[in-house]
């Protein structure tokens, strides 16, 4: 059941988003397509565009994701001192991974976006 404690939880989705991360920066998406990479209206408007997109967003995921296996960790640790059932801190571990997972996805588009906008003149 420890075991199981430290597989599940927050952490899983940071070790998610550095995988994701990390292969992408591995192999990068050298043109415009619908299928793999930073894909917005933004990002996909030219092939510069394209490219800092992927370069900004992967080092934003790998960052990301390192804060999240670190949170996780801790709020890993917490639950097992916390004096709770087990069912009750289940459930609050599956909230956390999506609640982090959500804001995770939602950060790295808002801040990925308001870089491009601030680093290329999108009246082109």
């Amino acid at each position: 059941m420890i075991f199981a404690n430290w597989i599940v939880g927050p952490h899983l989705i940071g070790v998610i988003f550095l995988l994701a991360g990390l292969i992408q920066k591995r192999y990068p998406p050298k043109e415009i397509n619908s299928l793999y990479g930073y894909r917005t209206t933004l990002s996909m408007k030219n092939q510069q565009n394209w490219d800092e997109g992927n370069r900004y967003s992967t080092a934003l995921i790998i960052k990301c994701g390192w804060v999240l296996v670190i949170t996780g960790i801790i709020i890993t640790v917490l639950f097992m001192l916390l004096p709770i059932s087990p069912e009750a801190r289940t459930l609050a571990k599956i909230i956390l991974m999506l609640v982090c997972a959500f804001a995770t996805v939602i950060i790295l588009f808002r801040v990925t976006e308001k870089h491009l906008k601030n680093t290329f003149d999108q009246a082109t």
